[in-house]
């Protein structure tokens, strides 16, 4: 009797193991309440969500309207889109290498006598990118150049050429495309209307013959908060741990991530170190597009932004990219000191590793306009003349200074430069 009770328990016993084992092979808890995990939190969203469409733009298009004469449009006015949509809707493709003495232009002419108007984006932008704007079809170039202007004009009554400059000095593509003269005649040169007149001047700039009406304006902003950041750009708040640096800015880090708050500067730095690439290629779309990406889920964009700058081909390690902000036609741009109006990414192996910006968060609907114009002819050719720097600039451009109170910013109009060595200054 006592062995068959033993055989049952033991029967018994292997039955229960093999239950359980199955059980835990094929099931999993199902708690009668969701986990509550406090510490993991959604990133707070501080502005606003964008797309690399919306900041792909030349900064200006100089319009050759023949006879010696030519104007200047800026981003996002009429006469400016009218062109761009224009140029958007016609094909581009065949790309020939080639270098200015092939080509065999007098350039003089084209640009005083022959109507066109020329795309500049001042940084410029790889051919990869720039397909995002227009539409280029078939093969590209092997090579990552990058350009800086699209030149389109008229040689004859019935032959229209299309030329992309690069930032290499002689290089210059020559594109096939289905421009025609009607399209320089009735589209580029109409689209100038009642044309402010400028003139070239030194390093193939333009500028206006009289003084140049730019509103000016004031609105308030506020800051992001240590708790906001925190959210944004941390997994886990409850990890992280605040340390404070003897110039007194604020550092927080949950051991990997890092967060920099620079004392009275109203900036931030954000850093997760990723391992040194080993590949020396760049994607310069895909960073641009996961760049793009990471700041539409870590605070978003406070205002509209334009790509400014793409990485440096000879330093393929060093994959940043700038996003310039403007406020209607023009870009906000401050000097060293002034660290407002810009963002500044960088990536390694396809992953954010390092993003600046500014904690100010303009208030666009307080804005109050006010009226200004900054100086022309012979009275802004005077202030280049003065210009310690003068043969050192690359660009000559419009563009807002902001000063910052306790309560208030002011944007206002001063014509910028930018130097060889990529830092701004303005005329005085």
């Amino acid at each position: 009797m006592i062995e068959k009770l033993k055989t049952a328990a033991l029967t018994l016993l292997v039955l229960l193991s093999l239950v359980q084992s199955y059980l835990l092979a094929y099931s999993y808890p199902q708690p009668e309440q969701p986990l509550i995990q406090e510490e993991y939190v959604k990133p707070e969203l501080l502005g606003t969500q964008a797309t690399l469409d919306d900041m792909l733009f030349p900064d200006h298009i100089v319009i050759h309207l023949g006879e010696g004469q030519h104007t200047v449009v800026y981003a996002h006015n009429s006469p400016y889109a009218e062109v761009l949509q224009t140029v958007k809707q016609r094909y581009l493709e065949g790309f020939r290498k080639t270098n200015m003495s092939s080509l065999s232009i007098n350039w003089d002419e084209v640009r005083n006598k022959q109507p066109g108007v020329e795309l500049r984006f001042r940084d410029g932008l790889p051919l990869t990118v720039l397909q995002q704007l227009l539409q280029i079809k078939g093969e590209l170039p092997p090579e990552h150049d990058v350009i800086t202007k699209i030149w389109i004009f008229a040689e004859d009554s019935s032959r229209v050429r299309t030329l992309l400059f690069t930032d290499t000095y002689n290089v210059v593509y020559e594109a096939k495309a289905d421009f025609t003269t009607k399209d320089i005649e009735e589209r580029f040169v109409s689209a100038a209307g009642s044309y402010m007149a400028y003139k070239p001047t030194l390093n193939d700039m333009y500028i206006p013959q009289k003084s140049y009406p730019m509103p000016s304006y004031t609105l308030g902003y506020t800051l992001m908060t240590v708790d906001q950041l925190k959210r944004t750009f941390f997994v886990d708040p409850a990890l992280i741990r605040n340390l404070t640096e003897r110039d007194g800015s604020e550092i927080y880090t949950d051991s990997k991530r890092g967060l920099q708050l620079k004392s009275g500067q109203h900036w931030m730095t954000y850093s997760d170190p990723v391992a040194p690439a080993s590949d020396n290629r760049v994607n310069y779309l895909g960073n641009l597009l996961t760049a793009v990406q990471f700041i539409n889920q870590h605070g978003g964009w406070n205002g509209a932004y334009g790509v400014q700058r793409m990485p440096e081909r000879l330093l393929p390690g060093n994959q940043t990219y700038v996003f310039r902000q403007y406020y209607g036609s023009y870009p906000i741009v401050g000097t060293r000191d002034e660290q407002v109006g810009y963002m500044r990414i960088t990536l390694q192996k396809d992953v954010v590793s390092g993003y600046e910006r500014s904690t100010v968060l303009p208030d666009w609907k307080s804005v109050k306009r006010g009226e200004a114009e900054l100086p022309g002819g012979e009275l802004l050719e005077a202030m280049l003349q003065q210009y310690s720097k003068r043969l050192q600039i690359v660009s000559l451009f419009p563009a807002y200074r902001p000063f910052l109170s306790d309560k208030t910013m002011e944007l206002v109009p001063k014509w910028a430069v930018e130097l060889y060595d990529g830092t701004y200054e303005f005329l005085n």
